[in-house]
């Protein structure tokens, strides 16, 4: 093929992105990759504001609520069987 002087140039390949997340630095005291679950969520707890914490606490009192006292809708269709149990 020859290439003249009009034609555009090829388009060079994008570098693919990584399949793996950027390398950040970890903390000083432990390597990012020694962490157990428990400790890094221990570590981003730390990282909250006072009140971001309050809004986690007022959150998670509200979903052990809703959990907890689920909103039972009544219909009014119940028949006497499901009412009383079924026969033995």
């Amino acid at each position: 093929m020859t290439i003249m002087p009009s034609d555009p140039p090829s388009p060079t390949p994008s570098p693919r992105p990584s399949p793996h997340r950027a390398h950040t630095t970890p903390s000083a005291s432990t390597p990012r990759s020694a962490l157990s679950p428990a400790q890094a969520i221990a570590q981003a707890w730390l990282r909250e504001s006072a009140e971001a914490q309050q809004q986690w606490r007022r959150a998670d009192i509200h979903a052990k609520d809703q959990y907890l006292n689920p909103i039972r809708w009544d219909t009014g269709l119940r028949s006497e069987k499901k009412k009383f149990g079924a026969k033995m």
